[in-house]
């Protein structure tokens, strides 16, 4: 009776705000933690990008890790704080709108989207990146494709039947990705101590590219993609308003939970690995016939070893991927049912037997298999291309935040729930500048100027889209959110 009983009040909210429940409310707590540590999987971004850091600054960069934990569990808060007295699916979107303008919310909105869609695809390719070897002696750009394919495929096809059937599965993958990540990190830790074949507490303290190239400012930038990229996708819990009971108690718990565990997670898993490399740091992370963090696992405990350790890291990176679609297909409905995307009537539509926006799920998958096209396969060029819109979202969010305390727009809430009002225009000033400094990693160095423009050219189309056709129906009051086309 309690969970109706929410179930009423939080549907009695949502019409408030103008909408209908269309959706299923069918994920409780454990669900939300799940999906938002599921988006976050730290075995799919350590898996992929493990030789990264070495291959830039060495294992020194083990301790980027601190600031991108701290500075994303302040992100988090704001975005409980928001999640709180905003619980709507599309939540980045609605709160730029409610909080500044519709026309300002477009454009966090696009970012948000595209942050998912893009994510979905990057996801896919690093995935594909990580078990192509199984399946090709030396994978082609083609086979990679191939295989990052047949994943969003079958991610898209669980998340048409329904979100109870997309949360259990989600459930058991972030089950097995935790219980599996910390087992393989204690069984490797207490290895150390009689491991004869490995580098010690000293890699967490050297410098020095395995490549030869040189300690640059651009190096360090490079390098904290891994962590960067890694604690992203938590705010997901928050996109899932409309589906989750009690959203404004769950959202907020689920975001905070999930940026401290998995952070302390990934902290300690790449700790753990590098420490266990075996022979030369480069023959590891410089190899190209194998993935460095199984091949450290079977050196010290076999093949059998490795093989389980590749069974948890295909089930973590999987349920990454089904989470993320999840997701992109809840910001691309939100976003259509206001009439704010080309066929927003077609994207908005929501299955009366299965209760999911199919053609949204189905967007949400052929733009990921594009962009995967567009990668040439190469998973870092994707992330870094999320990473940049991710914080650019983080960024305009934040900023809604601060001018919402500013002018007072921000709705109240009942005591009892997450509230760092006090806060606020303290911690999205810090965020902002957090989120300027990675934006700026991200895009400046060298390396990363492909993914600069690639991102700037998803960035105009929010323009172009805008002015032509966006604009003019705002200003009509045929798009936008429901309280902005009554008022």
């Amino acid at each position: 009776m309690a969970i109706d009983s929410h179930d009423q009040l939080d549907d009695q909210l949502l019409a408030k705000f103008g909408y209908k429940e269309e959706l299923q409310r069918t994920m409780k707590s454990y669900s939300s933690f799940a999906l938002a540590f599921s988006m976050i999987s730290v075995t799919t971004t350590v898996f992929t990008l493990f030789a990264q850091p070495f291959q830039t600054v060495g294992g020194v960069a083990i301790w980027l890790w601190i600031p991108v934990i701290l500075g994303t569990l302040l992100l988090a808060a704001v975005y409980g704080h928001l999640a709180v007295r905003l619980p709507i699916t599309g939540y980045a979107y609605h709160w730029a709108s409610r909080l500044v303008n519709v026309h300002y919310g477009w454009f966090t909105g696009w970012n948000a989207l595209l942050c998912q869609f893009v994510g979905s695809a990057g996801i896919a390719v690093a995935t594909a990146s990580v078990f192509a070897p199984d399946f090709w002696d030396k994978p082609t750009h083609a086979n990679i494709i191939t295989l990052a394919a047949i994943a969003v495929i079958i991610a898209v096809v669980i998340n048409i039947i329904s979100i109870a059937l997309t949360a259990r599965i989600n459930n058991a993958g972030a089950s097995v990705e935790l219980i599996g990540s910390i087992s393989a990190v204690v069984l490797l830790g207490v290895g150390l101590a009689f491991f004869s074949d490995k580098q010690g507490v000293s890699i967490l303290f050297q410098k020095g590219s395995s490549t030869g190239s040189p300690l640059t400012l651009a190096a360090f930038a490079t390098a904290l993609l891994l962590p960067i990229w890694t604690i992203a996708g938590w705010e997901g819990a928050a996109d899932l308003a409309e589906e989750t009971h009690d959203p404004r108690k769950v959202a907020p718990t689920a975001m905070m939970r999930a940026v401290a565990i998995s952070g302390l997670t990934g902290f300690v898993m790449y700790a753990v690995f590098a420490m266990a490399i075996p022979g030369t740091i480069a023959d590891t992370v410089n190899a190209t016939n194998f993935n460095p963090m199984i091949h450290i696992f079977e050196v010290h405990f076999g093949n059998i070893g490795g093989d389980i350790l590749q069974v948890v890291a295909f089930v973590s990176m999987f349920s990454c991927l089904l989470a993320n679609v999840t997701v992109a297909t809840r910001t691309c409905y939100s976003l259509s049912r206001d009439n704010m995307l080309p066929f927003s009537k077609v994207f908005a539509k929501v299955n009366s037997q299965t209760r999911t926006p199919i053609a949204a799920v189905i967007a949400v998958g052929c733009v990921a298999i594009g962009v995967t096209f567009l990668s040439s396969g190469i998973a870092a060029q994707v992330t870094g291309i999320v990473s940049v819109v991710l914080y650019v979202t983080y960024g305009l969010s934040l900023l809604s935040a601060y001018l919402g305390q500013r002018r007072g727009t921000i709705p109240d809430a009942p005591a009892g729930y997450f509230d760092i009002s006090k806060r606020i225009p303290m911690l999205t000033l810090i965020g902002m500048v957090w989120a300027v400094i990675v934006i700026l990693c991200m895009t400046l160095p060298a390396g990363s100027h492909q993914v600069a423009k690639m991102t700037i050219y998803f960035e105009l189309a929010a323009v172009i889209w805008y002015f032509a056709v966006l604009r003019n129906r705002l200003r009509k009051g045929t798009a936008g959110p429901h309280w902005h086309r009554r008022s």
